[in-house]
């Protein structure tokens, strides 16, 4: 729900839920304007009367949970592992009795409240949960979801209010003036009012300036305590100051500025306050208006009564933050204090909240050289917090002559990553290698990290670029040239051999890149720990791309996976997710791989991540569903950023990919043609050469076939493996003359089946099969195009397994299609739930992977076995396994 302030949002919601009180189960929380950097502050007074009921809870989300809230120490959870605990602590409650959790001044919770608390209600299905939250402005946090604009009042009813307002004669021209100035608000017709005088009320009414509504409504509340003692104004500012609504750390806080308790019954008689088990506000603009209007050294005192209030063995931080309010002069043993509390905000997930508090430390510092550290740092977690235009801010105010040359070298790293998260500029490669240049920096840690960082940006965002079309970019080679030249040719530390064989790359040597990149690969599956941190996950995933491993990538991606989910990094979990599910579809798990795309747009949907539909589109191409890569390939290419080159080349190989398999060979080497120019740049570039040279031999264009086998043969004979030799020898067995192309054919569907790639090995076949029926050998080609036919229907490739279908009723004989047409089709959710089930996970286990609660899980399983007419898990699993939605 969201309008003006004043506008009737909360008087609106409690009306509704006054209804329902006998039936649901009804908990509240108020946004506070000055609590929006404490960590999880309004979830923790959401929740604060449900978490007898986390022991519910799958262990990570249990334990995220209890981290976040400063129950227990541990990792920093993300606030959307914190969602999908919340999701599943609400669940947990109304499994006895409905709830509606009502959040009013959503627009003023904590970064991390508001992220956990959005993503549960994004993932809200069937569980008897309603979450109602009241705000003024709909921003992105919250955007998408469901809502109500609450409007002003129509002119009649605004008329009748302000009668009642004002029951005795009015001048028409006051009313008139009262009425436009309100423009229905029912708050600014109550209150604006009252601070007219007799005589403008009779006709002197003139309009205040040009302040707006809201601030004229809360001069207009605080006009009406402008009687009060000065005592009970204090308590208000205390009450103000405090968020918690704690009664009794009011009435603490009240002696500790000597007052009596006769200012707090002062103050609760203006009728803005009300003390009982907690203090409230008869309005949030009340409270926003106490505080605003207050002056500085009247707040400071507020905060040092609350600090000293507060119990430093119960709320250490909000002590802290309380004591870096009240003081005005640097005070190092505060700054101390304030460091630490950043330390435990971002140990619970609270990076926006430490970098608040790093700021507040950074300017009670006294020494310059302390000072510059915690500003350096607080700009970082700025800049992990998602707000790189403050973390730029902090950067400006950084005094640069009090940091050492590492110091400096990693404000220069640091610029260079907010400008790229700012603009997106290629000039920052250049920044990044200046900063790890420097030769008054010998940390070698530093010197690796920047450099991986402007291979990463080069790479997966900013695409890989042969020339420098000027803006102050780095030519990809150049970059290249600079990574190889500053890496230490001795070093054997994985990372390492990562950047010097990558460069190699990118300088053309390929040769001599493989084997460093396999040496990086094995260190880096060896080591005790990941060396590379997974929110910059891929450099390693593509060296076992470029060395044809498709085992290790898998296992370099899924241990990437496993980390971002336990940790909820769920901005990181598509890359890594899409890895992974392309190492699927290179082992022809097609059924894997959908239920990844799947888990990528459920994330893309549950947080509004701008990830680029990728692997959903290589998936459809694989099944041979036209009508989803052509509105897929349209998006990407619609989406496409200035100089990326990797996302049209995605486009065109799954486009490849379809066409082959539909056998328009025409439209696969229209796709396909253009890559050869890059192909020794860009990774999936390679892998389209096998799809080139069957559409080139398909339509005699026997140059482009001749120059694709060229290029795969200097790729895949110096990295050797079944799956780089396999598909050179598929590739050579289309090419061949009839003499040594069977042997080919032979090789290939060999390496193809050693290396566990069935989708591949049923291609094989199907080329073979379809070579021997041309040949006139049909008793042999029936039996491959039988096994062809058999892999590729199994596993879910209907394009060419209609191919294979097609051949082999060429020779006479029919097949019995595995890919069966329910009648009752399953939901994206209910087949993602289905396929869990067939891999053995518990329902719990489920909830966790698809963010989903429990009941919802239950729910779609329900109506699953329903639709399939089983009654066991087991009969689920051979069902599916039947269809072919299930892998073998």
């Amino acid at each position: 729900m969201h309008g003006d302030p004043g506008i009737g949002k909360t008087a609106l919601a409690e009306t509704a839920l006054d209804r329902f009180t006998t039936g649901i189960r009804v908990e509240r929380t108020v946004g506070v304007e000055s609590e929006m950097e404490l960590p999880y502050a309004g979830l923790h007074q959401l929740t604060a009367g449900m978490l007898d009921r986390a022991a519910g809870l799958p262990a990570p989300q249990r334990d995220a949970l209890e981290t976040a809230l400063g129950l227990r120490t541990g990792a920093a959870p993300s606030p959307f592992l914190i969602g999908a605990a919340v999701l599943g602590l609400l669940t947990e409650v109304a499994a006895e009795r409905p709830i509606c959790c009502l959040i009013d001044d959503a627009q003023w919770l904590d970064d991390a409240s508001r992220q956990a608390l959005a993503f549960s209600a994004r993932r809200l299905g069937s569980e008897g949960v309603v979450l109602i939250f009241v705000m003024r402005t709909v921003d992105t946090t919250f955007r998408g979801l469901p809502g109500l604009a609450v409007p002003g009042l129509n002119t009649d009813d605004a008329r009748t209010l302000l009668n009642q307002v004002l029951p005795g004669r009015i001048d028409a021209r006051v009313r008139d003036r009262l009425l436009a100035e309100a423009g229905g608000n029912p708050l600014a017709l109550h209150e604006l009012p009252s601070a007219l005088s007799p005589t403008e009320i009779a006709g002197g009414y003139t309009v205040a300036g040009n302040t707006t509504l809201t601030s004229r409504i809360e001069k207009s509340l605080l006009d009406q305590l402008s009687g009060l003692p000065e005592s009970a104004r204090r308590v208000l500012l205390v009450a103000a100051a405090d968020p918690t609504g704690d009664s009794s750390l009011l009435r603490l806080a009240v002696r500790a500025l000597s007052l009596g308790p006769d200012a707090i019954d002062e103050a609760e008689h203006s009728g803005a306050l009300t003390v009982g088990t907690r203090v409230g506000f008869r309005h949030p603009l009340v409270r926003s208006a106490i505080y605003r209007a207050a002056s500085p050294p009247d707040r400071r005192r507020a905060h040092a009564a609350l600090a000293e209030a507060t119990p430093v063995e119960l709320d250490p931080d909000r002590r802290a933050w309380h004591r870096g309010h009240a003081a005005v002069e640097p005070d190092e043993g505060i700054a101390e204090v304030l460091e630490e509390s950043a330390v435990r905000a971002r140990g619970r997930g609270g990076v926006a909240a430490a970098a608040a508090f790093l700021e507040r430390a950074a300017a009670l510092t006294p020494g310059p050289v302390d000072r510059a550290r915690r500003l350096l740092a607080a700009a970082q977690a700025k800049l992990d917090a998602g707000a790189p235009e403050a973390a730029e801010l902090l950067l400006s105010v950084l005094p640069a002559d009090a940091l050492d040359p590492l110091g400096s070298a990693q404000v220069a790293l640091l610029r260079a990553q907010v400008d790229f998260a700012r603009h997106r500029s290629p000039r920052v490669v250049r920044e990044i290698l200046a900063a790890a240049d420097r030769p008054d920096v010998p940390d070698a840690g530093f010197v690796r990290t920047a450099h991986y960082e402007a291979l990463f940006m080069a790479q997966f965002t900013l695409g890989r670029k042969r020339s420098d079309p000027g803006d102050g970019d780095v030519p990809y080679r150049d970059l290249s040239r600079a990574v190889f030249d500053a890496t230490d040719a001795d070093s054997t530390h994985p990372v390492d051999l990562l950047l010097r064989g990558q460069a190699l790359i990118g300088l053309g040597k390929r040769a001599e890149a493989i084997p460093l990149l396999r040496r990086s690969v094995t260190g880096l599956l060896d080591a005790p720990a990941p060396l590379i941190p997974t929110r910059s996950a891929g450099l390693d995933c593509n060296a076992a791309i470029e060395t044809w491993d498709v085992d290790a990538m898998r296992t370099l991606s899924d241990r990437h996976v496993e980390l971002a989910r336990a940790d909820g990094q769920l901005t990181v979990l598509p890359l890594v997710l899409s890895f992974a599910g392309a190492a699927r579809l290179v082992q022809g798990r097609l059924a894997e791989a959908e239920l990844i795309a799947d888990e990528i747009d459920v994330i893309k949907d549950a947080i509004g991540h701008p990830f680029r539909r990728t692997h959903r589109l290589l998936t459809a191409a694989w099944r041979g569903n036209a009508p989803a890569v052509s509105r897929l390939a349209g998006e990407l290419r619609q989406d496409v950023a200035a100089g990326d080159r990797v996302t049209p080349t995605i486009a065109n190989f799954a486009e490849a990919i379809l066409a082959n398999g539909v056998g328009d060979s025409e439209d696969a080497l229209r796709v396909g043609r253009g890559e050869l120019d890059q192909i020794h740049l860009l990774t999936y570039s390679s892998r389209i050469l096998a799809e080139l040279i069957e559409a080139a031999v398909r339509v005699g264009d026997r140059a482009t076939a001749d120059r694709a086998l060229a290029e795969l043969t200097a790729l895949t004979e110096p990295v050797g493996g079944d799956w780089a030799l396999g598909m050179l020898a598929a590739g050579r067995a289309l090419t061949d003359d009839p003499a040594g192309a069977e042997a080919h054919h032979r090789e290939a569907i060999d390496r193809y089946r050693r290396g566990g790639l069935a989708v591949y090995e049923g291609r094989a076949r199907l080329a073979y099969g379809e070579w021997l029926r041309r040949r006139r050998r049909r008793i042999d080609a029936r039996g491959e195009l039988r096994t062809a036919h058999e892999l590729l229907s199994g596993r879910g490739a209907a394009a060419f397994a209609a191919r294979a279908h097609r051949e082999l009723e060429a020779t006479g004989e029919t097949a019995r299609s595995r890919l069966v047409d329910p009648g009752d089709a399953l939901t994206v959710q209910e087949a993602n739930v289905a396929r869990l089930v067939a891999d053995g996970l518990s329902n719990r286990e489920i909830a966790a992977r698809l963010f989903l609660s429990v009941r919802t899980v239950e729910y779609h399983l329900r109506k699953v076995f329903l639709k399939r007419g089983v009654r066991s898990r087991r009969d689920l699993a051979d069902a599916l396994r039947a269809e072919g939605t299930a892998q073998p």
